[in-house]
């Protein structure tokens, strides 16, 4: 009877990104990923719908095999996706135009069938705030939101344990949109702006900083453009905390203190929560989503 209780709370989470997948199997009671089951993979998203399925099978399969489990699946999937149905709209977005109008599910569970009885699927921008208020430093507040900034600004909002897409990355801000700030093309075109360098990526900024470069100037507009952002969105909100994932939150040196003193000015007493879980925080709250 006790196996059957482990492994009917071992679930395998998964996270489809446009150029990988990270699946490993999580025990929802305690969100702990099981020792030996986190794979990641390259995915070639423009590749035929036939090699990005195996692709994905092949990976998940490899987290099913390490241990006992539910057999259930939970995957992250970006949008546009029908997630009860499981088919896929994503089209002319440059990853998985080849699954347009198909149905993922039942694809996925054709390879999977001797290793998975059912196959879920979440918002992704939902799954990493899920993950951190079901079993991260969030799980005390009640209202919390969360945003990942990196290759694009992601949102979610959590009410009493719940997290939904917040959809923030379209929101009007400053003549443009949030995307246009608080993503990593923003960083790089900024750097080009005030030094007339280029750089690849945030990373290859960050790692080449010198006295001499607007690092510090760019980090300190960043922290103006979220503050002003947050103020903004807590008017109708008044959410109890906020936590940041992504790549460029790992910088959070470089931004949070002005972040914190930027809201402090604004009399805004809301803790910045910057999440340890990383890209496990996606992992963890698909599997606890189901």
């Amino acid at each position: 009877m006790k196996i059957d209780i482990v492994k009917k709370n071992i679930i395998l989470g998964v996270d489809i990104g446009g150029s990988h997948i990270t699946s490993a199997l999580v025990d929802v009671t305690s969100g702990q990923i099981i020792e030996g089951s986190w794979k990641r993979e390259r995915i070639d998203s423009q590749s035929g719908a036939e090699a990005i399925i195996a692709a994905w099978c092949t990976v998940m399969q490899d987290s099913l095999l390490c241990a006992e489990h539910s057999g259930k699946i939970a995957i992250a999937m970006p949008g546009p996706f029908d997630y009860t149905k499981g088919i896929s709209y994503m089209k002319g977005m440059g990853k998985f135009d080849a699954l347009y109008e198909q149905n993922v599910r039942a694809l996925i569970l054709g390879r999977l069938s001797k290793v998975a009885s059912e196959v879920y699927f979440i918002n992704d921008a939902g799954c990493f705030l899920q993950g951190e208020i079901t079993h991260g430093e969030a799980s005390k507040y009640k209202k919390v939101m969360g945003f990942t900034i990196g290759t694009g600004f992601g949102s979610a909002s959590g009410n009493e344990g719940v997290a939904t897409d917040a959809d923030y990355w379209q929101y009007p801000f400053l003549g443009g949109i949030c995307e246009d700030f608080f993503s990593s093309k923003w960083f790089v075109s900024k750097y080009v702006e005030y030094s007339g360098k280029l750089v690849i990526n945030v990373k290859d900024l960050i790692e080449n900083a010198d006295n001499a470069n607007p690092l510090f100037q760019i980090f300190d507009e960043f922290s103006i453009n979220l503050g002003t952002f947050l103020a903004r969105i807590f008017k109708d909100h008044h959410f109890e905390c906020v936590v940041l994932g992504g790549n460029i939150s790992k910088a959070s040196p470089l931004f949070l203190p002005q972040l914190q003193y930027h809201l402090k000015v604004r009399s805004m007493a809301v803790p910045i929560i910057i999440s340890k879980k990383g890209e496990n925080a996606a992992l963890i709250g698909a599997a606890c989503s189901i």
